[in-house]
């Protein structure tokens, strides 16, 4: 009797398409699942050696992964929108002598898929296919951080995590790449008994201000851990000091975050010695901006009109009221945002209305 296993490793944002892998005999194969379809193998042009179907679009609609084929044992990076009756095979990396690739994760409109591909004999590197056209790498040459493989995307694409190089040291990080910043290192936890050697970051939140993975420290365990805002954090940490797990239970690994970056998941070793899963809420929801009482210099110059500066902080946004009536003084047009600078009103004639008695008002709120 031959048994077969499944995994799943991605879900659309309503949760109505799964894709993942199933090992048949031996052979992986790429699935998916719907509520009205079941699994069902993803349709490929020929027949592939493996295949494992890693990640799907927000609407469910583009599915991604790696398939292997049968003779050549290459590894291809593929994209199936699933209103066509085939997978396609994503284009390997142009200047590379063997051409391997895989792909990983999707954006949510699914135009933007990451993954990897291999440039040389002995090395790869992340690289990002838009539109299904030729693979982009993620890092340029001189980079201090070299991006070796795209694990994660933000749903609108904006920004990737993965593993990455220190070429300076040698050691493996996790990195997150941006169009305005390019591939930055993320840097490890310092706390702990034993240093972190090595790490990678594994997904990202919505807003990408939550990121997860997992590092290897000296003593070559691994160690599940997290970053807010690009401050690192070990999960044990955390778990421990809330009281959540008892010190004998070892996180290994986080592989998950919610779109909000409230709650992270991944595998450790329980108390009992057995590997089991976990859930931790962090709860990174940015606390409200105070509101804070801005400074206002007032002025008059005759002919021109009242002056009003006053100062104004990012996240806040401001708006002037005005008028003769104090108990009832209009908005004097829109909402503006805060910029950390000192901004003006001029209430001049053709604000005031050629009034001998006009009065102000400077509104302050949250977004």
């Amino acid at each position: 009797m031959t048994l077969s296993t499944n995994s799943a490793y991605g879900i659309s944002a309503d949760g109505n398409v799964i894709v993942g892998d199933r090992s048949f005999g031996g052979t992986e194969e790429a699935w998916y699942w719907t509520p009205a379809s079941q699994i069902q193998l993803v349709p490929f042009p020929s027949i592939q050696r493996a295949s494992t179907a890693q990640s799907v679009s927000g609407d469910g609609k583009i599915v991604v992964g790696t398939a292997t084929s049968p003779n050549t044992l290459q590894k291809k990076a593929f994209r199936w929108d699933r209103t066509q009756a085939l997978a396609a095979f994503l284009p390997p990396y142009p200047l590379g002598t063997v051409p391997n690739g895989g792909a990983s994760a999707v954006s949510d409109d699914g135009r933007r898929v990451v993954g990897w591909v291999q440039t040389s004999l002995n090395t790869q590197a992340a690289a990002r296919w838009d539109d299904g056209g030729t693979p982009v790498p993620f890092s340029q040459a001189g980079d201090a951080i070299v991006a070796v493989s795209a694990n994660s995307i933000s749903p609108d694409g904006s920004m990737v995590v993965g593993s990455g190089v220190n070429t300076v040291t040698g050691k493996g990080v996790g990195f997150k790449w941006t169009t305005a910043g390019g591939v930055v290192g993320l840097p490890n936890p310092t706390t702990g008994y034993y240093a972190i050697d090595g790490a990678t970051a594994t997904k990202i939140s919505g807003d990408g201000r939550v990121i997860v993975g997992y590092g290897v420290n000296v003593a070559g365990s691994d160690e599940a851990i997290f970053w807010v805002d690009g401050h690192p954090y070990r999960v044990s940490d955390v778990a421990y000091a809330a009281g959540v797990l008892p010190p004998s239970w070892e996180p290994f690994r986080t592989y998950g975050v919610d779109y909000f970056g409230n709650t992270i998941c991944g595998y450790g070793r329980a108390t009992s010695g057995k590997l089991e899963a976990y859930a931790l809420t962090i709860d990174a929801t940015p606390a409200p901006l105070p509101l804070v009482a801005p400074v206002i210099r007032p002025s008059f110059t005759p002919g021109t009109g009242l002056s009003i500066r006053y100062s104004t902080v990012p996240g806040l946004r401001y708006r002037m009221h005005g008028g003769s009536n104090l108990q009832s003084l209009a908005p004097l047009g829109n909402w503006s945002a805060g910029l950390g600078i000192e901004e003006e009103f001029v209430a001049n004639p053709a604000v005031t209305g050629g009034s001998n008695k006009f009065f102000l008002r400077l509104e302050v709120a949250l977004p």
